[in-house]
């Protein structure tokens, strides 16, 4: 029961921080389990979508460029195929990355129909208010790379995800670290090639 008087926020029994990762990591198992059951994971749906034209990834058509064995194997796949010093999609290609996009766009709606449209909308905006006043710059609109991220990245653990057993509670592999579970830090944090929802 809550005794505080009403303009009193009530504390909430997790930090924003665990909600974060907790939604980052399930959103992330959604789209995997999604673009596999067509065959493919997040590098192809990335790179798809950079030839087609659709996001602008920094760096990334260069490093595709520096080691091409991505490209080789959509273009053994028929995705792909070389116009010049450049790679294009082919009709195949093209019509992969919209079977794709169609799919993920299936869980951007349900992340969106989690709650009413005014919430989705004031929630989009109170995390970018927070990002901004935490340094958040179009400049440089991924803060976390150059930065030691989440333990995963480091000591090959696995993402946290509400539900699964921990290890020691039915056997998952590997450590995660301990700790307070309301300080959510065994979450799975931003993945800079993984911006898919």
């Amino acid at each position: 029961m809550n005794t505080e008087s009403p303009d009193t926020p009530d504390t909430p029994d997790r930090p924003l921080g665990f909600w974060l990762r907790a939604t980052d990591a399930l959103i992330s198992r959604e789209v995997d389990a999604a673009l596999a059951a067509h065959d493919a994971d997040r590098r192809e749906w990335m790179v798809l979508n950079v030839l087609a034209g659709e996001i602008d990834a920094r760096g990334f058509r260069d490093r595709l460029a520096r080691k091409p064995k991505m490209l080789r194997h959509l273009a053994d796949r028929g995705l792909v195929a070389r116009e010049g010093d450049d790679w294009a999609l082919t009709a195949e290609g093209r019509a992969r990355r919209d079977l794709l996009a169609e799919t993920v766009a299936g869980i951007r709606a349900r992340v969106a129909g989690a709650v009413s449209a005014e919430d989705y909308r004031t929630t989009i905006a109170s995390l970018e208010a927070i990002a901004r006043e935490l340094g958040f710059s179009e400049d440089d609109p991924r803060p976390w790379r150059g930065t030691p991220r989440h333990p995963r990245h480091r000591f090959g653990l696995r993402p946290f995800v509400p539900g699964e057993p921990r290890p020691g509670e039915g056997g998952g592999p590997g450590p995660r670290f301990g700790g307070n579970p309301h300080h959510g830090f065994r979450g799975a944090g931003p993945r800079p090639d993984a911006d898919a929802v």
